[in-house]
């Protein structure tokens, strides 16, 4: 039996090793020869029992992934997992948005706006959505006004409930909230004494562990197996533990998640203590909200969590700390970077910076509270952690198609549209974060395949920074693009729209409409520099340097140390020089040096900027000829002292646009590149069919 049990290879699961394993068993033992025939019954219950082995295998190695967090498929398994490492998956987060509202006509020396004040959106896709404020707010009233700024509004409806604690019947006073699409950001947790005794404890969300005595008011959070949501309370060792008659009162939001973001106007739905003349202001549109943890979330988060320990020292750390906040901000994106590799250094301060979901920056007040609530706690006490905003690049992309219209049945419009699709689809995969690279040939390849009758495509690109300048002061800004720009030769390549109004520095009375910024135009120029690449080495003589290109009259000499080229100097800069390099022969008396090379640096680092408008006959005037700076090797353009006193759209931002030198286009730090999914040129496709 032995021998006849070594055939089986019990390493192979599929229906037909299995079955062969088994008649190799049968041809051993002999007492059955019909084994191999298949109309013979034995054959039949071969199949049952291989059958019966390969469902058994399949069932026992599901059982084993899910098991491991790293191979469990089941949510209810990730998340019994994750609970091993102390990890509460997140929940829905509801958007937030920002406003200012006014209360007129009050008589009262002081006006409350109640928790949960019901709001109305604006219609998102034909749907309005409602809105509360979860905290309370109470000012007083001057001259007959009541003055609320900067109310927090969170998309969703509150809810609230009551549980009887018994502890007979739940010993370890466990309650569901039997809501799916909870907040739990916004959760309140207070126990009252009893049906007869109406005072109530607050009940605070248990964080370190080792600073829990028998007296703590904490509670628990956990996502049971069933998708919901579970608290539960201490055992009066680990925290308070609750008594027979206590009675558990919860209040949160539930949210539709993503679906109210963008909302920026809201009408008020209650009256305020019987006050109904409101006003109501927004300050910042909704965002940051997002649906529930996925499983592939919680498998890459839990273990990032497990690994801080609570305590920030390293830079996933502190990623970790913000992406798993539980102030209700959503993120897309954190970058951290330490003081050091700032230039120059800035020792002793950590920098953080977030991209919010739906939107571009979060605002001052969440800014403190993060620093606050997240950061310091967690901080190693010498490092301040400081949060910096996101420095946006906006690519404008212009893609030019070329389609074989044998080859489809797609319009062109159509195909126009399906290019659109893929330039977009793309850059939100691929851009819209941190350190993220723009690079043409991918947008190439992608065109290509938007539709199988395209031929070929190219694309061209530039630049956009869009800032909000101060109207009041003269200010200085530094807009940083990352990458070299191109200079204008004889026409501007630095624009900027919409038009700005300034004052007449001559008649302050008077304004100056439609004012551009430009850049001075570069003519033709010399040589500026010559750096050595190669010193090379064996020279007796100095070499011979010789400068080739598209101008004339440059000359250089170069300087012996050693056998090997030092520097070498220009003598005469020449003229008309766009483009030049750099040779380096041998004088005849001098057979020995070799691999001597250097490279050319053109005058024109540096440009300047202009502002100008064009007359009633369209003839342009410059208005102010030097009102900033290009870098154009570092990318950087510099508006010193700007001071417009309208910009002219309605929103008062201003754009700048540039041409890169390079189509490879990386950020780093606090630098995002995106595209603008609100500015309907961003994307132009120029469709052109292929003629026989």
């Amino acid at each position: 039996m032995a021998g006849a049990n070594s055939n089986f290879n019990i390493t192979e699961l599929d229906f037909g090793s299995i079955k062969d394993s088994l008649k190799n068993y049968m041809k051993d033992n002999g007492v059955l020869n019909d084994y191999n025939y298949e109309g013979a019954a034995i054959s039949t219950l071969l199949d049952v029992l291989a059958y019966n082995t390969q469902y058994n295998a399949y069932y026992l190695n599901m059982v084993a992934n899910e098991m491991f967090l790293d191979t469990a498929l089941q949510r209810n398994s990730v998340v019994s997992q994750a609970k091993l490492l102390n990890y509460i998956p997140q929940s829905a987060i509801a958007p937030s948005a920002t406003i200012n509202l006014r209360v007129n006509q009050v008589t009262d020396a002081s006006l409350t706006l109640p928790k949960y004040t019901s709001f109305l959106s604006e219609a998102i896709d034909g749907i309005n959505y409602n809105f509360v404020n979860t905290d309370s707010h109470t000012v007083n009233v001057v001259n007959g006004v009541a003055q609320f700024n900067e109310i927090t509004l969170k998309q969703g409806s509150s809810q609230v409930y009551s549980f009887l604690v018994d502890v007979g019947t739940n010993t370890k006073s466990l309650f569901k909230l039997p809501d799916t699409n909870i907040d739990t950001t916004t959760l309140l947790v207070a126990v009252q004494e009893s049906s007869s005794n109406n005072y109530l404890t607050t009940f605070s969300p248990a964080s370190d562990y080792l600073t829990l005595n028998n007296s703590s008011a904490v509670y628990f959070l956990q996502e049971g197996l069933n998708g919901y949501f579970e608290i539960y309370f201490g055992n009066g060792i680990l925290g308070k533990a609750l008594k027979n008659g206590n009675i558990v009162k919860v209040s949160y939001v539930t949210t539709q998640g993503l679906s109210g973001a963008g909302a920026n106007n809201f009408v008020i739905m209650n009256t305020i203590a019987g006050y109904s003349n409101t006003v109501v202001t927004p300050i910042t549109s909704a965002s940051q909200g997002s649906s529930r943890e996925t499983i592939d979330s919680i498998k890459l988060q839990a273990p990032k969590s497990y690994a801080a320990q609570n305590r920030a020292v390293t830079k996933d750390d502190y990623i970790t700390a913000i992406q798993q906040n539980q102030l209700g901000y959503s993120f897309d994106a954190v970058n951290v970077w330490g003081g050091q590799q700032n230039d120059p250094p800035v020792y002793g301060r950590v920098f953080v910076c977030m991209k919010p979901t739906g939107g571009y920056t979060i605002t001052q007040n969440q800014k403190a509270k993060l620093i606050k609530d997240v950061l310091k706690p967690i901080s190693i006490m010498t490092v301040e952690p400081t949060i910096v905003d996101p420095d946006y690049t906006y690519v404008q992309i212009t893609a030019n198609v070329l389609y074989d219209p044998k080859k489809t049945t797609a319009s062109a419009t159509q195909i126009k549209a399906a290019v659109r699709s893929v330039i977009y689809s793309y850059s939100l995969s691929t851009l819209n974060t941190f350190n993220s690279t723009f690079k043409a040939s991918d947008f190439n390849n992608r065109i290509n395949a938007a539709d199988a009758s395209i031929i070929t495509n190219e694309i061209s690109i530039k630049l956009q920074k869009k800032f909000f300048p101060n109207l009041s002061t003269p200010t200085t800004y530094k807009l940083y693009y990352g990458t070299e720009l191109k200079k204008g030769m004889f026409l501007s390549g630095i624009l900027s729209t919409p038009t700005v109004v300034y004052r007449n520095p001559l008649n302050l009375a008077q304004t100056i409409q439609g004012l551009n910024i430009e850049e001075v135009p570069s003519s033709t120029g010399g040589v500026e520099s010559i750096t050595v690449t190669n010193p090379g080495f064996g020279y007796e003589y100095p070499p011979t340097v010789t400068v080739l290109g598209d101008g004339s009259g440059a000359t250089a000499e170069a300087v012996v140390v050693n056998g090997i080229i030092k520097q070498i100097n220009v003598l005469t800069k020449g003229v008309g020089y766009t483009s030049a390099i750099v040779t380096i022969t041998n004088k005849s008396n001098d057979t020995t040096g070799t691999l001597g090379a250097a490279t050319v640096a053109l005058e024109g680092k540096f440009g300047t900027l202009r502002t100008y408008f064009n007359d009633t006959l369209n003839v342009k005037t410059v208005f102010d000829g030097n009102i900033g700076t290009v870098d154009y090797k570092s990318g950087i353009i510099t508006l010193n002292a700007f001071a417009p006193i309208i910009v002219d759209n309605e929103l008062g931002q201003l754009t700048m646009t540039v041409t890169p030198t390079s189509t490879i286009i990386s950020s780093s730090y606090n630098r995002i590149i995106t595209l603008d999914e609100y500015d309907p040129q961003s994307i132009i496709v120029n469709v052109t069919a292929k003629t026989t």
